[in-house]
């Protein structure tokens, strides 16, 4: 892994492929493990939410270890857990859902998937959109929740650093971008991610001449704000879509695994950068969900990423559309 840095940068064909088995395997650390099924090769019906709707459409799907993501669970307790919702106790596809979100004559992408060579069953999502009728030329608009390789580098093609939605503009959480762009971001971030980190820098750089960046509470579009959902990273920003008392909230990463993220909240996830401040988040984040009836839409939650929380058991259970 002491390449890392250097295979993590964009450039040249030659080195975008030389780093794939690289990427490929530190991918594996980033996301969180999804169990069971596969990811939904069936388009749901678009959400409607006043004069937009809201629909998912899949990247592909990405390998993860459950050693990583769960470093301080007991294995024996993760079993338990795993068994009693039916479960097997280990890694399967992770599904990985971006939103198009359609409102105002805009077509807004949340999320950009993880482009050309991060891992070789990812990288799908120009296809998915082609086979919606959504050319990637006529999005209008990029918002990312946050700047992790599977949401943002499938915004610059990386064989000749071009603009995958040539005629969008982009919006990042503010904090995000404070953050990834750091000279010193490197030393920041924990070793697996120190490559990832500098390839997420060179990204937002070369988005930078079209990039808004925007705080939480802030306006992104008609009817679309950020809501503050940090520790996943320190800008993590989901997005809520509303019009009236109708509302669906775009989750990015801060409610990742279908299991885990709502039977055991307190569990610390290994991709968080602020594992305490995480854990805060979906606590909170959970109660609002439940509390509200929220429909929510995660990046890597099952099928189309679509469902509601209950509360169930002293914890709470995510119950897919």
């Amino acid at each position: 892994m002491s390449d890392l840095h250097e295979t993590a940068r964009r450039g040249s064909p030659a080195r975008a492929c030389d780093r794939r088995a690289v990427v490929a395997g530190m991918a594996a650390l980033l996301a969180s493990a999804w169990p069971g099924g596969r990811a939904s090769a069936i388009p749901m019906a678009p959400l409607r939410v006043g004069e937009a709707t809201v629909e998912t459409a899949s990247d592909g799907t990405l390998s993860s270890s459950l050693a990583f993501m769960l470093p301080e669970a007991p294995r024996a307790e993760v079993d338990d857990v795993f068994r009693a919702e039916g479960q097997p106790a280990e890694a399967s596809p992770i599904p990985t859902n971006a939103s198009l979100v359609r409102v105002g004559g805009e077509v807004i992408l949340i999320d950009a998937g993880s482009g050309n060579s991060f891992q070789p069953t990812a990288g799908k999502l120009g296809e998915s959109l082609e086979g919606r009728g959504v050319p990637r030329e006529t999005i209008t608009r990029v918002v990312f929740t946050h700047a992790h390789p599977d949401h943002l580098w499938g915004a610059v093609d990386d064989f000749d650093d071009s603009e995958r939605f040539p005629n969008a503009r982009y919006v990042v959480p503010a904090a995000e971008w404070d953050f990834w762009t750091r000279d010193d971001v490197e030393t920041l971030v924990p070793d697996w991610l120190k490559g990832l980190a500098a390839g997420s820098r060179r990204t937002l750089r070369r988005l930078e001449a079209k990039m808004e960046r925007r705080t939480p509470g802030e306006t992104i579009a008609p009817g679309l704000t950020y809501v503050a959902t940090p520790g996943h990273t320190p800008g993590h920003a989901s997005v809520l879509v509303e019009a009236g008392r109708e509302q669906v909230l775009i989750g990015g990463d801060a409610l990742s695994h279908a299991v885990v993220s709502f039977r055991r909240p307190a569990w610390a996830f290994g991709s968080d950068l602020d594992r305490d401040l995480a854990i805060r988040t979906r606590r909170a984040l959970l109660d609002r969900l439940a509390n509200e009836r929220l429909t929510l839409v995660g990046f890597h939650l099952p099928g189309s990423g679509i469902g509601r929380v209950e509360r169930s058991r002293g914890a709470y259970r995510f119950m897919p559309a």
